[in-house]
């Protein structure tokens, strides 16, 4: 299994534990789901000790939810990279919904989702987290990059909305294909216009939000 690539964080020493960590953690969690891993699995096969994977993470849950978060970050997904851009809304617009659907086009990504979904009825808590980890965190990445944008125009409720409109368009079909083994991906041209369509759906939505 590829080894999910993740971010630093910490001492130089403790980095790499966590890294570790995190590495195995997001391969077991691929291999057994969220249900059939434990924090037991996750410390024989980072080789490190029990207890030095709860000095890095509380629980279980606390750690699938770091596994999601250095995933997104990979794609510079990560609302403090994003409080320092700067230029035009629309090209900040293009490089996050290019972000996003490269993201989508994961094959780690892609394989969480179906394992999420195939635990649902046996363990929704999984789905809970994935969710709160993954879309409802960059949908709120989104609408705080939209309030930055939009001083006083738009308010926090609106742009939840406007960051909503703007996800569900850069997912598209595509995305529901790729859940289902379908052939689903895009070439960059394709990519490119996807997003742009995304990009005009969204002006239509704020604009219509300002009148």
């Amino acid at each position: 299994m590829t080894e999910l690539v993740v971010g630093k964080a910490g001492r130089p020493k403790s980095v790499q534990k966590r890294k570790q960590i995190l590495v195995a953690a997001g391969e077991l969690f691929l291999e057994q789901g969220f249900s059939g891993c434990s924090m037991d699995m996750v410390a024989k096969h980072s080789a490190v000790s029990k207890q030095t994977v709860y000095s890095h993470f509380s629980n279980k849950e606390a750690l699938f939810t770091a596994v999601i978060n250095a995933k997104c970050k990979d794609y510079q997904l990560d609302s403090q990279q994003l409080e320092h851009e700067s230029g035009r809304f629309e090209d900040i617009l293009q490089q996050i919904g290019l972000q996003i659907i490269r993201l989508l086009h994961d094959s780690q990504v892609i394989a969480l989702y179906r394992i999420v979904i195939g635990e649902v009825s046996s363990n929704p808590r999984a789905a809970e987290l994935f969710y709160q980890a993954g879309p409802q965190h960059n949908m709120t990445m989104l609408a705080q990059c939209f309030l930055r944008f939009h001083q006083g125009a738009l308010t926090e409720s609106q742009a939840m909305q406007s960051a909503l409109v703007f996800f569900n368009a850069l997912k598209g079909e595509f995305h529901t294909k790729s859940v289902l083994g379908l052939d689903f991906a895009l070439n960059q041209e394709q990519q490119q216009q996807h997003v742009e369509e995304a990009i005009a759906a969204l002006q239509d939505f704020i604009k219509r939000l300002m009148q």
